[in-house]
């Protein structure tokens, strides 16, 4: 019982989101996994874009075309990708709800 008790114990420990959004976006454990900030890991990954069209576009308004162009686009990826995992959310609460396996602590057993 104790060896269940421990396989429990080391599955929660491995319970990370980022570990859970690899897996489920790539497939993959630990491939890309990134623990600075959000606002860090969104200015690094906006910065090279945005030196890029300030590059191509020194008037002003055609920079202001070309982000717009590209906020666009960025909030139509933000809009399906939030409604994609809203429901992938859902889905996995749904079967953790509606699941017919017992709770690991039916028991009395404890992690």
């Amino acid at each position: 019982m104790q060896e269940i008790s421990k396989f429990i114990k080391d599955t929660f420990a491995r319970m990370d989101l980022q570990e859970i959004r690899e897996f489920i976006l790539y497939g993959t454990e630990q491939s890309h996994i990134k623990t600075e900030p959000y606002h860090i890991r969104l200015k690094q990954g906006s910065d090279p874009i945005f030196r890029r069209i300030n590059s191509l576009y020194p008037a002003e308004d055609e920079l202001t075309n070309a982000t717009n162009d590209i906020s666009q686009v960025l909030a139509a990826y933000q809009e399906v990708y939030t409604e994609i995992g809203m429901k992938a959310g859902a889905r996995l609460v749904y079967q953790l709800l509606l699941t017919d396996n017992p709770a690991p602590f039916a028991e009395g057993g404890t992690v």
